[in-house]
């Protein structure tokens, strides 16, 4: 068992529960379910070569470490990228290739992405370290060792992520830091996993007893996007996380960060935000229970939920990866027409047409020797805004009515 398995095996047991309610309640409006996408990832096979955590197969990459800061599409492009290794795989070994609806292409993608979520253990022994060296210990103890001006973190341990850590310092954070500020210690930040080695060092230390891991319910995004709302984040940040003239857009400050790094930016920031939002009147948003987790996992989600895409750049894609060759109009219509083509209408509906056609696919690249496509960065976006668009002006073309001049007079 690797590195956060037990971390995220906490949370399994606690999606293996959920029932269609607390499913919905995961999903809300973001795309894709990850407790579906976890039950498809099985029943499909899926497991068989990948796996999360290191429990599962070997022969493909684990998914919970690509996953993080890539959107929906972007995974659904990297997807892309490695099935003609896969598809050998699948052939040699006899497995049936898997095949999916839109919306479970989009459970699974959400399960790939969610799991990142579950962040990988600290070290305790770097943690000890960070525990000193930022001065933690000149107002709290742990194990018995330190200070006793602030409340002792033995508490903490029956944590495994350090997410109720930082959740406590963030509540406590303006009084916390009008009090360094006066006696002129320096405010701690946090870089990298440094607050998760902490809460390592905080497990490992600690002298509270019955200390058996507190398995938390797994982070709801759509929770945490209506508590971005109700905390009064979206003053400063704006709908969404997009940034305003106050504050920046929480997309690209969050971008591929794990949890504990998510945590440390927010610590990281709020002396900054409540002296900002005590001058704008606003009451330093207070976290209850798992708030700050689905916080978080909001703001982790945020790029996973980018859609658009550029016509002009999905076009250039499009002759550039070689699509004209078998599916333009004036190619060798090897394909179809993917301007005539249903899949082109939604966002994942490409992605989820091409996976279930690629076996085909790969033959026929095969036979003709075409060098099989591949999708970096938004390039797949691109090119399903491309061929969207195409798909808009067949429409209209259809429903226009030809000019009243090159109608057929009636006899």
């Amino acid at each position: 068992m690797r590195t956060g398995a037990l971390l995220w095996r906490g949370a399994v047991a606690w999606a293996c529960l959920a029932n269609s309610n607390a499913t919905g309640q995961v999903a809300g409006s973001f795309p894709g379910d990850p407790v579906a996408g976890r039950k498809i990832f099985l029943a499909r096979g899926c497991v068989r070569c990948h796996s999360i955590w290191g429990n599962g197969g070997t022969l493909g990459p684990d998914f919970a470490v690509v996953g993080a800061g890539r959107s929906m599409q972007q995974l659904a492009g990297l997807f892309w990228n490695h099935t003609p290794r896969m598809i050998e795989t699948v052939r040699r070994r006899g497995f049936e290739w898997p095949t999916f609806t839109e919306a479970e292409l989009a459970d699974v993608i959400s399960y790939v992405y969610y799991v990142k979520l579950f962040d990988e253990l600290g070290n305790p022994a770097l943690g000890v370290q960070w525990f000193r060296a930022k001065r933690c210990a000149e107002c709290h103890s742990v194990g018995g060792g330190g200070s006793r001006i602030g409340p002792a973190l033995d508490r903490y341990a029956r944590y495994i992520a350090p997410v109720m850590l930082a959740q406590g310092m963030w509540n406590h954070g303006p009084a916390m830091q009008a009090r360094q500020t006066a006696e002129g210690v320096p405010i701690p930040t946090f870089l990298g996993r440094e607050m998760a080695d902490i809460q390592a060092y905080i497990r490992r230390a600690s002298l509270l007893r019955g200390r058996e891991p507190v398995l938390l319910q797994p982070p709801n995004p759509a929770r945490g996007g209506r508590l971005f709302a109700a905390k009064g984040c979206i003053r400063c940040h704006g709908t969404e996380g997009r940034g305003t003239p106050f504050g920046p857009d929480l997309r690209t400050a969050t971008l591929r960060l794990r949890v504990s790094e998510i945590a440390g930016v927010l610590w990281n920031h709020s002396f900054q935000m409540s002296a900002a939002m005590r001058a704008r009147g606003f009451a330093f948003p207070q976290f209850r229970g798992t708030e700050m987790a689905d916080v978080i996992a909001y703001l982790y989600y945020l790029r996973f939920r980018e859609t658009g895409g550029g016509v002009r750049t999905g076009e250039e894609v499009f002759t550039r990866k070689g699509c004209s060759t078998c599916h333009a109009p004036a190619g060798l219509r090897i394909g179809p027409d993917l301007s005539r083509s249903q899949a082109v209408s939604t966002p994942l509906g490409l992605a989820t047409a091409m996976w279930n056609h690629a076996p085909a696919m790969f033959d026929v690249a095969q036979q003709q020797r075409v060098e099989w496509p591949r999708f970096e960065g938004d390039e797949m976006r691109d090119l399903a805004e491309y061929l969207r668009s195409l798909a808009e002006q067949a429409r209209r073309q259809v429903e226009t009515p030809a000019p009243a001049a090159s109608r057929p007079r009636p006899r």
